[in-house]
């Protein structure tokens, strides 16, 4: 790799100068910027991006951390967040946690020597707020901007764009209910998920709100199990006990496909034997058969907001700690 003295001993100049040829800030004759110039171009000189925004304090990436990348929601966004960061200029880093928030404090710890401008904070897991939030806002001392892109945490001082999962929730259990289909049972992960935990209190608002008891029988914690699978062996447990239920709300997608596979198995007919909702609507759903009913989750109204929140922070503009994005139930064949 060309460095920054191998052009300065081209262009017969001192490395300071070739440094403030590159930064543009402090003035350099017309003479030696040209040479510093000529040298860069002979010698195909690429300037280290990381360590020029730690020296000016100010990267052009913003990381996003995921849960779990393997996950559909989570790669949606990427997509979407990279397309809206182009436009402004800023790059994207992924980094997966891979459900380990000692991961999360190690990369937190990390990020002042990364150039970045900013992080997304995309996991679902609830987290130690008492262990994580010094590191945090160390991070955001340093100049480093964290937003929450998933749960809310602007209980903590961190700015939040959220889906409205509990109303998301609420609106699909009041539709299988008032289409006939209680018993609604729920499976997701509750006990370690901060959005699960969120959508299993809209099915809770909605049983309620319809003077119904929770059953616990039919509340399903996967904590352990994350897709298809752990959907399908809920579901394959529940009906081997002979649990009564006619519709089930999955947590995720992959979970509902796991359902709708375990019940098939069965010789369940979906829709007329047992409905399934999922939650995320991801562009596959629409393919499965019977096609899957979803909460569809706006990724691309999540990219947009992140896009304004940098945009605001350029300005000096302020906005609100907390923006919530709607829910919306999308209706097909398996419910």
């Amino acid at each position: 790799m060309v460095s920054v003295v191998a052009v300065a001993t081209r262009a017969k100049v001192s490395p300071a100068t070739v440094s403030r040829v590159l930064a543009g800030r402090v003035p350099v004759s017309a003479e030696t910027r040209a040479r510093v110039l000529e040298a860069i171009e002979q010698l195909g000189y690429r300037p280290n991006e990381v360590a020029r925004s730690l020296r000016v304090g100010r990267g052009r990436s913003v990381a996003l951390v995921t849960g779990d990348i393997e996950q559909g929601i989570y790669a949606t966004l990427a997509k979407h967040v990279q397309g809206e960061l182009e436009t402004l200029g800023l790059d994207l880093v992924l980094f997966n946690l891979g459900h380990r928030q000692d991961r999360l404090r190690h990369f937190l710890e990390r990020a002042p020597s990364l150039g970045l401008r900013g992080v997304l904070l995309s996991s679902p897991h609830v987290m130690d707020m008492e262990e994580l939030a010094p590191v945090m806002k160390s991070v955001a001392k340093n100049g480093i901007e964290i937003l929450s892109v998933s749960q809310d945490l602007s209980g903590h001082g961190f700015p939040s764009i959220i889906h409205d999962d509990v109303g998301g929730a609420v609106t699909a259990t009041t539709h299988l209910l008032n289409t006939g289909r209680g018993p609604v049972a729920f499976v997701g992960r509750i006990a370690t998920s901060a959005i699960g935990r969120a959508r299993y209190d809209g099915y809770c608002q909605a049983l309620k709100a319809r003077g119904l008891e929770i059953d616990p029988a039919l509340v399903w914690d996967i904590s352990q199990g994350y897709r298809a699978d752990a959907g399908h062996q809920a579901m394959a447990e529940a009906l081997a006990k002979g649990l009564r239920f006619r519709a089930v709300i999955a947590a995720s997608d992959e979970l509902a496909l796991g359902c709708m596979a375990a019940a098939t198995d069965r010789g369940l007919a979906i829709p007329g034997d047992m409905a399934v909702v999922g939650f995320g609507g991801l562009a596959w759903v629409g393919f499965a058969r019977p096609a899957m009913t979803t909460v569809a989750l706006d990724a691309g109204a999540i990219a947009r907001a992140v896009g304004e929140f940098f945009k605001a922070r350029e300005s000096g503009a302020k906005l609100g700690k907390r923006r919530v994005i709607p829910a919306n139930l999308v209706l097909r064949q398996s419910a």
